[in-house]
């Protein structure tokens, strides 16, 4: 067969549809998987279809769609994932990071820039980084604040510590904490969080996810409340008056999150909606 874009992807679709153990993977995966290899855009795959490529390029395309028929996650096979304005290196010792948590960044922004305003500084703590794409994309778009990037595992802030490197930051510094432990009281402005929120027993997880992701950033004890009633509990200690705290949570979270808020005397408690309809992020002032 010669080794052209058009025969290349042709036949991968073929080698998709007769192999049944993943039912994830498209057709539009195969040809991201060619893109990284060729570093060209799907436009160029189809205007070029009969350009050959080479033995090489051809070895390290099959390597990445042996991974992807795998079942491992496309961000993962590629070792990035676009979020927000960025590309965030990343691999199995973090969260790939979704799309629906992009909400938050030009909320945060909006909510931090009254802040900053008023107080002419602002310190934001981003509580389990994992990839840093929260933090670092605030980082990013608002070089005077202070982002504190705060995460426990040491294989994760591997990947904190290459994605600052990527983008340049000079506007964050990296904490190995158990939340919030290592923080002083009355610190931080605001405090954003996506915490483990994933009922240990829950079924409902596909498994490219839980095969794949680091089980410690998606499961949590107390039907998947355990972290988020530790976040919420000593961030009271770590925000300053009227300081925000913002968390992700599950679809169907939102209600016991708010009471949680209200239990802990936090107030205007605002349900923020994913790009689906769903109850997505909780936010909420504590003074």
């Amino acid at each position: 067969m010669t080794k052209t874009i058009s025969n290349i992807l042709s036949k991968s679709g073929q080698i998709l549809k007769s192999y049944n153990k993943v039912s994830n993977v498209t057709k539009l995966d195969i040809e991201y998987c060619l893109m990284e290899v060729l570093d060209k855009n799907r436009a160029y795959l189809h205007a070029h279809g009969e350009e050959k490529i080479s033995n090489q390029e051809l070895i390290e395309f099959n390597k990445l769609l042996k991974d992807i028929l795998l079942g491992k996650p496309l961000a993962q096979v590629l070792g990035y994932q676009d979020f927000y304005k960025n590309k965030f290196l990343i691999n199995s010792n973090v969260l790939i990071p979704r799309i629906e948590t992009e909400i938050l960044i030009p909320k945060i922004l909006e909510l931090g820039d009254e802040i900053y305003d008023k107080n002419k500084q602002l310190i934001l703590i981003d509580a389990g980084s994992g990839s840093g794409c929260i933090g670092l994309s605030l980082a990013i778009e608002r070089k005077d604040w202070t982002i504190i990037l705060i995460e426990k595992s040491s294989k994760a802030v591997e990947v904190l510590l290459s994605n600052c490197k990527k983008h340049n930051v000079s506007n964050c510094t990296i904490i190995m904490s158990d939340w919030l432990t290592a923080i002083s009281d009355k610190f931080a402005n605001i405090i954003v969080s996506n915490p483990p929120y994933v009922d240990v027993g829950s079924k409902q997880i596909e498994d490219s996810v839980k095969g794949f992701e680091p089980n410690t950033s998606l499961y949590s004890n107390e039907n998947g409340f355990s972290d988020i009633k530790e976040l919420i509990a000593d961030s009271k200690r770590v925000l300053v008056n009227d300081g925000l705290l913002i968390l992700e949570n599950g679809f169907n979270q939102s209600a016991k999150v708010s009471s949680l808020l209200e239990k802990n005397y936090y107030k205007d408690i605002d349900i923020i909606l994913d790009y689906n309809g769903i109850n997505r992020f909780t936010l909420s002032r504590y003074s």
